[in-house]
């Protein structure tokens, strides 16, 4: 299959993804971890819909949001239950989107990146579970990087994998993913149906907006 192109007409030096809200639908698996590490501190559980908006955001800030204020002063404790738990619970309820695998296939020879807020081996654990490592030739957490918008873990991708920005894309389901691919200097596309709002997400004026990854590379 012939490769997709960049705006300047050559092929994609690379395609970066995030993973939450992009590749995979992960929510039910956080929401149920979240909810450990509220019980471990003592806070009452939270319903799935309050928890799923914050998906994406640093995990401690997760907790800062979601604990009684009596209790945020605990939210690092609360976050070392949830990575615990959610390691041997990632992939319970969790499955790759429609169009992701077709997609993936479809971008073979094609450098394939994943740069996500979850640490790396969080991340990695998850690509191990759904079967989706075999694709990516790294899959990068923000670890102790500034989390998106800001594009350190893109940069940090971008200069393992020794490609240059302006022939690479960011794809992701959030403002944040595209702030993020902007400021690094990436084309950006955004899917709309993971965690952000389709109207957010065009108002950020992304260079692509799907509603399938399937439809990646046939219009790149």
């Amino acid at each position: 299959m012939q490769h997709p192109f960049t705006k300047s007409g050559r092929p994609p030096a690379a395609v970066i993804f995030d993973l939450d809200g992009t590749l995979v639908d992960s929510r039910d698996d956080i929401a149920a971890s979240i909810n450990e590490g509220l019980a471990g501190v003592g806070a009452a559980r939270r319903p799935d819909a309050v928890i799923h908006p914050l998906i994406g955001r640093p995990l401690v800030e997760m907790f800062e949001r979601l604990l009684p204020p009596r209790l945020v002063e605990r939210s690092e404790e609360a976050a070392a239950l949830y990575r615990a738990h959610y390691f041997d619970n990632c992939s319970r309820n969790s499955r790759i989107f429609p169009g992701v695998i077709d997609c993936l296939e479809s971008l073979a020879g094609v450098p394939l990146a994943v740069a996500t807020t979850k640490a790396t081996f969080q991340a990695v654990r998850v690509a191990e579970e759904l079967g989706l490592e075999r694709y990516f030739e790294l899959v990068q957490g923000t670890d102790d990087l500034p989390f998106k918008p800001d594009p350190a873990v893109i940069e940090l991708v971008l200069g393992r994998l020794g490609m240059p920005a302006e022939e690479c894309w960011m794809v992701g389901d959030t403002v944040h993913d595209l702030q993020a691919g902007r400021s690094a200097g990436l084309s950006t596309c955004a899917v709309t149906y993971g965690i952000g709002d389709a109207k957010d997400l065009s108002a950020e004026a992304p260079d692509l907006l799907l509603d399938s990854l399937a439809d990646l590379p046939r219009v790149l």
